[in-house]
C-alpha cells in the first residue's frame, strides 16, 4: 500500500504529466513573445525569509511572462502551499515582477507580491501577518554558469525591511540534465522580532528534462540562524519539484 502522505504528492504529479504532453509546440512558442509554466512540488519544511512555517508541504505555481520588449519582461502569477501532514497551515499569493535586462550582465527589477497566510492552531512562535510584499533587486551575470543578485523589500504585513545576497551556480551534466546551487545571505530590520544578519541558507538540485517542455528537479537544501537571540532553529530540508512550460 502507498502512504496516504505519498499520495497526496505523487496525485498531482500524475495529473500534470497525463495532461501535458511533452512534444508542445515549439514552434508556436517560438512566434510568440511569451511563455508560461506551472510548478507542483514538495517540500519536508517549508522555510520562508528564515522562519519555519510549516512541515510536510505541497505547493503550487502557475506563471506567465511576457517580452514588453526586447529589453523589459513582466511576469505574473500566483502561489499556493498547504501542509500535507497533520498541520493545517496553508499561504496564497499572487505576484508580479518587472524585469529590465540593461545589457548582457546585468538586469535590473521591481517585484509586487500580496500574501495569505492561515496559520489556525500553528505550533509556530511567529504568526506571519497578510500584507503586500514590495522591492526591488538587482543581479550581475558574471558568465554563463554563474550570477550573483541583491534584493531589499518592504513587508507592509510585518511592517519592516529583508534584504539579501546571494549567489547561483549552475553546470550542465549532460544535454538534458544540469545541477544548480543557491546560496545567500539574509539581513533584516525588526522583522518579527529579528535585526540584523538573518540567517546564511543555500540549496542544490539537480534538474532532468523529461522532454522540451516538462522537467524534474529533486532537491535539498539549509538555512543557518545568525542572530544572537534565541528566535528560532537552524533547518535542513529536501524535496523535489515537477514543472511544465508552454
Amino acid at each position: 500500500m502507498v502512504p496516504t502522505n505519498m499520495m497526496k504528492i505523487l496525485t498531482p504529479l500524475t495529473s500534470l504529466s497525463l495532461c501535458l504532453a511533452c512534444p508542445i509546440a515549439a514552434d508556436f512558442r517560438a512566434e510568440i513573445d511569451w511563455g508560461a509554466e506551472a510548478l507542483t512540488g514538495y517540500r519536508s519544511t517549508y522555510v520562508y525569509r528564515g522562519f519555519e512555517i510549516s512541515e510536510s508541504t505541497m505547493e503550487f505555481q502557475a506563471e506567465a511572462e511576457v517580452a514588453l520588449n526586447n529589453d523589459v519582461f513582466l511576469s505574473i502569477g500566483s502561489w499556493y502551499a498547504t501542509e500535507s501532514g497533520e498541520g493545517d497551515y496553508d499561504e496564497s499569493a499572487v505576484f508580479a515582477h518587472l524585469r529590465w535586462q540593461h545589457h548582457d550582465q546585468l538586469t535590473l527589477g521591481l517585484s509586487a507580491t500580496y500574501r495569505e497566510f492561515n496559520t489556525p492552531a500553528s505550533p509556530l512562535s511567529v504568526i506571519f501577518e497578510d500584507g503586500v510584499d514590495l522591492g526591488t533587486f538587482a543581479t550581475w551575470k558574471f558568465n554563463d554558469d554563474f550570477n550573483a543578485t541583491a534584493g531589499a523589500y518592504y513587508d507592509f504585513g510585518a511592517e519592516a525591511w529583508y534584504g539579501y545576497a546571494e549567489t547561483r551556480w549552475s553546470k550542465a551534466l549532460s544535454s538534458k540534465t544540469f545541477i544548480s546551487l543557491n546560496t545567500g545571505v539574509s539581513y533584516v530590520d525588526d522583522y518579527y522580532g529579528r535585526d540584523g544578519l538573518n540567517d546564511a541558507y543555500g540549496r542544490l538540485s539537480l534538474t532532468h528534462h523529461l522532454c522540451e517542455t516538462v522537467s524534474i528537479s529533486p532537491f535539498i537544501g539549509g538555512s543557518v540562524l545568525l542572530d544572537d537571540e534565541d528566535s528560532g532553529d537552524d533547518q535542513t530540508f529536501a524535496g523535489m519539484w515537477f514543472e511544465v512550460r508552454f
